[in-house]
C-alpha cells in the first residue's frame, strides 16, 4: 500500500530495558455485538501516558505521584489495573489523567461518556461523574443547566452535564414547553458540532433519550428539523432515532430508507434500521414493512443492495437473511455472505495486513519510543474503523483513535495511501472517510490538494474534514472556486465545509441572482444557523 521507505516494523515494537508494560487488548470476535470497553479505555489511558511528549510520565511511579498532586490518590498497582482494562476507571480519575497530561478537558472522559450513553452495560461510574440527587447543589445545578439550555447559553460541557443530571433523575418534572425548547435547541445545534463538542452534545442527547418524558419531544424536534427542505446536515440529528423506541421514531427510520432525501440519509437509515432490529424496537407490522422495503431494493438492483444493505441484512431473521445471501452468492457476489458471517467487508488476512501496516507506521510518528512489547489494539481499531461491516463500529473505533496520540499519525499514513494509484476506489473511499474523523490543521494542505480528485467518494469526506477546521482564507478560496454549479455529493460536502467554517462569502451567495438555487438555499441556511460549534 505504501512505499518501502515509509513502512514501519513488524508486529512487535521496540523496547528499552526495565519494566515492560502489557497493553490492553479487546479479544471479542469482530462479528460480536459486544466490545470490551474497559480494555479499550485502558488502552487509551496507557497510550496517552506512554506516548506523551514528557518522557517522565512513562514511569508509573512518577505518574502516580502526579495524579496524587492533581487530587486523585492512586497506586502503581491501581494504575496498572486501570490501563490493562482489568477494572473500570472512574470518571474523576479520567479527568485527573487529562489534567496531569495537559489534555483538553474531556478528550478522554468524553469518549466514555459518549460510549456509555450508547452501550447500556457500561457502568455509570465509568460514563459520568458521581452525582447525588438528594443534595441541594444537584437541584441548583440542574436548574442552572435547564435555563442555559433554554436561553441558548449552554456550551458543549453544559449540555453533557445536563444529560448526566437528567439521567440521574429520569422522572424529574419539567413543563412541556421546557422539554420542547431544550430538545429543539439540542437537535438544531448538534449537527454543527465537531470533535470534542460533538461527543459532549451527543452524550447529552443519548442520555436525554433515556428519559421517558423527553422521548416524544426529541422525535418531534427531529421530525421538524428534517421537514425543512433547506436543512443541510441531516445525518446527525436523525441518528438520534436509534436511541428512541417510539412508533414515530420507527416510522421515520423506515421512511428514510424508502424515500431518502440524500444518499447519506439513506445510509444512516440502513444503520438505524439495523440497530432497531437488534434492539427489538420494531413491531411485527414495522418488521413486515422493512422486509418489503429490503425486497424492493434488492429486486431493483441486487448488486447495489448487497453492498448498501449488508449490515441490515445481517440483522434480518435467519430465513430471509439466508435467502438473500444465497442469491448474492449464486450471482457471484460473495462479499455479502462473508460480511454477514464475519463482520468485515474484506477478507480477514488482507484487513489485518493493511491495518497492521498503518498502525506500525503511525507508531513511528508519535512521541516516545514504546517501552512495551506489543500493541495489538491500535491495529484492531484501525481495522474496525476501515473495514467493519457495521457503520457504528467503524464510527466508535474512529472516535477512539481520534482521542488517542495516534490520530494525527494515522491520518498521515492514510493521506499517503490516497496518493497511491494502485488503490481500489472502494479502499480509497474508506481511507478518506477515516481521515475525515482524524484530520487536523496539520493535514489541511494535503487535503486541499485532493479536492480535485476524480472520485466523489474521496473528495466529499475530505471536504467535510476541512470543514471541521477553523476558517482559512486559502481553503475557503479553493472550496468556493471549485464548488461547481451542479448539486453533487462533493459539491454538497464543499458547501458544508464553507458553512461549518463560517465562510465570509456565504452572505453574498445567499442573495446572489446568478448562483444556482441549491447554492442560495444552502448558503441561506448556514447564514441563519451559524458555523461549527466547538468546545
Amino acid at each position: 500500500m505504501l512505499g518501502p521507505q515509509e513502512q514501519g516494523g513488524a508486529g512487535v515494537t521496540g523496547k528499552r530495558p526495565g519494566r515492560v508494560q502489557q497493553i490492553a487488548y479487546d479479544a471479542t470476535p469482530l462479528n460480536s455485538h459486544a466490545v470490551d470497553i474497559e480494555a479499550r479505555i485502558g488502552w487509551l489511558l496507557a497510550m496517552s501516558r506512554l506516548h506523551h511528549p514528557d518522557a517522565r510520565f512513562r514511569e508509573g511511579r512518577v505518574f502516580v505521584e502526579a495524579l496524587g498532586d492533581a487530587g486523585m490518590p492512586a497506586s502503581r498497582s491501581l494504575l496498572s489495573r486501570w490501563e490493562s482494562g482489568e477494572i473500570p476507571i472512574s470518571y474523576e480519575a479520567m479527568a485527573a489523567y487529562e489534567r496531569v497530561l495537559g489534555l483538553d478537558s474531556g478528550q478522554i472522559s468524553s469518549i466514555t461518556a459518549y460510549v456509555g450513553a450508547i452501550l447500556p452495560r457500561v457502568k455509570s461510574r465509568l460514563a459520568r461523574p458521581r452525582l447525588d440527587p438528594a443534595q441541594p447543589a444537584f437541584a441548583d445545578r440542574l436548574d442552572e443547566l435547564v435555563s442555559l439550555a433554554e436561553d441558548g447559553g449552554a456550551r458543549s460541557r453544559d449540555w453533557q452535564d445536563l444529560g448526566w443530571h437528567l439521567a440521574a433523575v429520569p422522572h424529574a418534572y419539567l413543563p412541556g414547553r421546557t422539554w420542547e425548547g431544550v430538545c429543539g435547541r439540542l437537535v438544531n445545534e448538534l449537527p454543527r458540532t465537531v470533535k470534542l463538542a460533538y461527543r459532549q452534545y451527543s452524550a447529552a442527547a443519548f442520555n436525554l433519550a433515556q428519559v421517558p418524558r423527553a422521548q416524544a419531544y426529541l422525535v418531534g424536534a427531529i421530525t421538524d428539523y428534517v421537514a425543512d427542505p433547506g436543512a443541510q446536515v441531516l445525518t446527525t440529528p436523525v441518528g438520534l432515532l436509534d436511541r428512541l423506541p417510539t412508533r414515530d421514531a420507527a416510522t421515520l427510520t423506515l421512511d428514510m430508507i424508502e424515500h431518502p432525501p440524500t444518499e447519506a440519509v439513506f445510509k444512516v437509515g440502513v444503520w438505524l434500521a439495523a440497530q432497531k432490529l437488534t434492539d427489538g424496537h420494531f413491531t411485527s407490522d414495522e418488521r413486515a414493512r422493512l422486509d418489503m422495503i429490503v425486497l424492493h431494493l434488492w429486486r431493483r438492483d441486487p448488486a447495489r443492495a448487497s453492498e448498501d444493505l449488508a449490515e441490515l441484512i445481517a440483522g434480518l431473521p435467519e430465513g430471509m437473511r439466508a435467502t438473500l445471501v444465497h442469491a448474492a452468492t449464486r450471482a457471484g457476489r460473495r462479499r455479502l455472505g462473508y460480511s454477514v458471517e464475519h463482520g468485515e467487508d474484506i477478507v480477514a488476512s488482507r484487513a489485518r495486513a493493511i491495518a497492521s501496516q498503518i498502525a506500525e507506521q503511525a507508531r513511528t510518528l508519535v512521541p516516545q519510543e514504546p517501552n512495551y512489547t506489543e500493541d495489538r489494539m491500535l491495529t484492531r481499531l484501525v481495522r474496525e474503523a476501515m473495514f467493519h461491516r457495521d457503520s457504528e463500529r467503524r464510527h466508535l473505533a474512529a472516535l477512539l483513535i481520534a482521542s488517542s496520540p495516534f490520530g494525527r499519525a494515522v491520518t498521515d499514513c492514510l493521506l499517503v495511501g490516497l496518493k497511491d494509484p494502485g488503490q481500489s476506489p472502494w479502499m480509497r473511499a474508506r481511507m478518506a472517510t477515516l481521515a475525515r474523523y482524524l484530520s487536523d490543521e496539520t493535514h489541511r494542505l494535503r487535503m486541499i490538494g485532493l479536492l480535485d480528485d476524480a472520485s466523489e467518494d474521496v473528495v466529499a469526506p475530505l471536504a467535510q474534514g476541512i470543514g471541521h477546521m477553523p476558517l482559512s482564507a486559502m481553503s475557503d478560496q479553493v472550496l468556493r472556486s471549485s464548488l461547481g454549479g451542479e448539486l453533487t455529493t462533493s459539491s454538497r460536502a464543499k458547501m458544508y465545509a464553507l458553512g461549518m467554517s463560517g465562510s465570509p462569502g456565504l452572505a453574498a451567495l445567499a442573495t446572489s441572482d446568478t448562483a444556482p438555487d441549491w447554492q442560495r438555499t444552502a448558503a441561506h441556511w448556514w447564514v441563519e444557523h451559524g458555523s461549527a460549534i466547538r468546545p
